[in-house]
C-alpha cells in the first residue's frame, strides 16, 4: 500500500489562516430627540427669572429649588415651616406632572432651611408627603433664602416612570 503524504503545516502557519467572521446585523437607527427638555409649569411670576423650573433629560428629571410660593408668586405660610414645606412639595409635584411623573418618582431631595430649630417640623411635614418610602435626602441650614419670608427651599431629582 502506498503511503499518503500529507502536507506538513507549522503551528504558526495555522494561526495565520483567515477565520470566517460573522457579519453583525445592521444597527437599528435610534430616534434622537432633544437631549434635554425644559419643564415650564406655566407660572407667570417666574418669567422674570433666567432659569428653568425643571429639566427632563433622558429619564431623569431635575427640579430647581422650590420655595413656598403660590401660583401668583405670593409667599405661602409665613412663619410656618410645615405649611411652607407642603407648598414647596406642591410646586415640585406640579413640575413633575408636566414630565409625566409624580412625587413617588423622586429619588433625591436637598432641603435648605433658614432655622435649624425647624428641622423636626420639616421632617414631620416631609413624612406626611412621602410616608414610609422617603427619597435619599440632604438638609442644609442657610442664613437666608432669595425671597424674604421663605423658610425652606427644596430641590429634587426624579426618575420618570
Amino acid at each position: 500500500m502506498a503511503a499518503i503524504k500529507r502536507k506538513a503545516t507549522s503551528k504558526s502557519a495555522r494561526r495565520t489562516r483567515p477565520r470566517a467572521v460573522k457579519a453583525k446585523p445592521a444597527a437599528k437607527p435610534v430616534a434622537k430627540g432633544p437631549r434635554r427638555k425644559r419643564i415650564d409649569p406655566g407660572w407667570s411670576w417666574d418669567d422674570r427669572y433666567p432659569l428653568a423650573q425643571g429639566i427632563h433629560s433622558g429619564q431623569t428629571i431635575f427640579v430647581s429649588g422650590q420655595l413656598a410660593l403660590g401660583p401668583s408668586g405670593e409667599v405661602v405660610g409665613l412663619g410656618d415651616i410645615k405649611a411652607q414645606t407642603h407648598q414647596a412639595f406642591r410646586n415640585i409635584a406640579t413640575i413633575l406632572e408636566q414630565a409625566g411623573a409624580g412625587l413617588k418618582d423622586i429619588v433625591k431631595i436637598t432641603s435648605f432651611l433658614t432655622d435649624e430649630n425647624a428641622f423636626g417640623d420639616m421632617l414631620e411635614a416631609r413624612r406626611e408627603v412621602f410616608g414610609d418610602d422617603p427619597p435619599a435626602s440632604t438638609a442644609v441650614v442657610v442664613r437666608q433664602l432669595a425671597i424674604p419670608g421663605c423658610m425652606i427651599e427644596i430641590e429634587a431629582i426624579a426618575i420618570a416612570p
